[in-house]
């Protein structure tokens, strides 16, 4: 009985997302990625909102950190993005105060305006269709896109 009623749960929760439009899609996101209490950034929890190669992404940067972590003695800073990964800026921000989507077939972007004491600044997420629904594929900033980090990121040796 718990098992059926916990599939049930899982499936409505899958329903929900799969009709979510691109625009939801971010702000569900955004809501995750800027609350403090996941600041340890295990994005394992918002598997269901990224796509299949970025979130394989995310987790090979993960391990990396990891392993250059067992090799550099404890009093050494090992090779790690200093920041989440899904920011510009160290500065996180605290509040996403809109978002537009602009929707063309199986791809979208969504603009999703961020702010931090004071400050606002816009990064465009972009998003596709996989399985049904609307994942995140990338998001661009005035400097770059997240990928770009990630690729960078893992081409760096990490040496003791």
């Amino acid at each position: 009985m718990r098992f059926l009623c916990a599939m049930t749960l899982w499936l409505s929760a899958f329903a929900a997302i799969a009709g979510e439009s691109p625009a939801r899609t971010v702000q569900t996101f955004y809501s995750w990625a800027i609350a403090p209490e996941h600041a340890d950034g295990d994005v394992a929890q918002v598997r269901q909102l990224l796509g299949r190669d970025l979130f394989a992404a995310l987790q090979a940067q993960r391990a990396y950190e990891a392993a250059c972590a067992k090799l550099v003695p404890t009093d050494v800073k090992p090779h790690m993005l200093d920041q989440s990964p899904f920011f510009l800026w160290p500065d996180q921000p605290t509040a996403l105060v809109s978002t537009t989507a602009q929707v063309t077939g199986d791809t979208a972007q969504v603009r999703a305006r961020l702010a931090v004491d004071g400050q606002q600044w816009t990064d465009t997420v972009v998003l596709g269709r996989q399985d049904d629904r609307w994942v995140i594929l990338d998001i661009a900033w005035q400097e770059g896109t997240l990928t770009r980090r990630l690729t960078e990121f893992a081409a760096q040796r990490c040496e003791p």
